[in-house]
């Protein structure tokens, strides 16, 4: 088509006002790197005006690490630079016409172990909701996909670790149960019911060296709880180690004095040693605090037979 004159002179004034509008715009230039001063390259960092409003865009830091955006109205824009294994690294840039903001060498740093990114926290805070619920409705495996994938997010977390042993423990999955209570002992040793996992676990299968020597780190935590105490000295005892043992028991009769089974163990203790008095002392105490016991007719039995003993020596 050919352009008359008036048609020609329009496209032309058309032409400068485009590029008068264009030269308008501002621009915002940055530049992007590591703790050790490193340009980081491949950034992706998106461009919005403060407050939402306006087309978002975005710019990919070079391999210097700079980048420039240009061609943007005046306002007070939000510059916002992420990258995988990294905090966000949000920048004010007030943009104005005819101008270009320079937002400097900017560092990013990298996340500390456990810190989780805004997209990985919303994601756990899901995962949990969903825990809280298969949990509470005894799901066991909805409760496990839930906290596997939260480990995943979460190697550090000794809870995290904690909940998939105890559930792998529901179970019935206890090579796995006692894979992670180790896990979680290993990143938190003061754990102390990861201690009473890998002990009850470990008892349950007779292995009584095992099962002793976690439940003294957890005694070693809670000095204080007479159940722990004792179980500890029944562990002992079955090892094998009968003054651990013995010393146990009687630290769990001064935690708690009516503890009738302490009293029953320490009898045979005592019985053994030769010392019938003290073991008969015992047995008549266990047979006082639980009548109904069991064990009763045993601790009868050997009271009768230590008073013959006594009665012949």
């Amino acid at each position: 088509m050919k352009l008359n004159r008036w048609t020609a002179v329009a496209a032309a004034f058309g032409i400068l006002a485009a590029a008068e509008a264009s030269a308008q715009r501002g621009a915002v230039r940055g530049k992007l790197i590591d703790e050790q001063g490193n340009p980081l390259e491949g950034i992706a960092c998106k461009i919005e005006l403060e407050g939402g409003g306006g087309r978002t865009s975005t710019v990919v830091t070079k391999k210097d690490g700079s980048f420039v955006k240009a061609g943007l109205q005046s306002g007070n824009y939000v510059v916002t630079c992420e990258k995988d294994g990294y905090r966000p690294l949000p920048l004010a840039a007030p943009v104005t016409a005819f101008d270009q903001i320079d937002l400097g060498t900017k560092t990013m740093y990298p996340l500390a172990p456990g810190e989780l990114s805004e997209k990985d926290h919303a994601r756990a805070t899901e995962l949990l909701a969903k825990f809280n619920m298969s949990s509470s409705s005894d799901d066991h495996q909805a409760t496990l996909n839930s906290l596997l994938e939260l480990e995943k997010m979460m190697p550090e977390s000794s809870e995290v670790h904690y909940n998939i042993a105890s559930t792998y423990e529901k179970m019935e999955e206890t090579d796995k149960a006692l894979e992670y209570y180790q896990k979680t002992a290993e990143l938190k040793p003061d754990f102390y019911d990861a201690w009473l996992g890998i002990a009850g676990i470990q008892g349950k299968r007779k292995s009584w060296p095992e099962a002793a020597a976690a439940m003294k780190k957890a005694i070693d935590l809670k000095a204080a709880d007479p159940i722990a105490v004792f179980t500890y000295a029944v562990y002992a005892d079955n090892s094998g180690d009968t003054p651990a043992a013995e010393a146990a028991y009687r630290k769990t009769l001064e935690l708690d004095p009516n503890r009738a089974l302490a009293h029953y163990q320490l009898g045979v203790i005592e019985a053994g040693k030769g010392q019938n008095d003290a073991a008969i002392a015992h047995f008549e105490k266990f047979l006082e605090l639980a009548p109904t016991d069991p064990q009763a007719e045993s601790a009868k039995r050997a009271i009768e037979t230590l008073k013959q003993n006594k009665t012949q020596g």
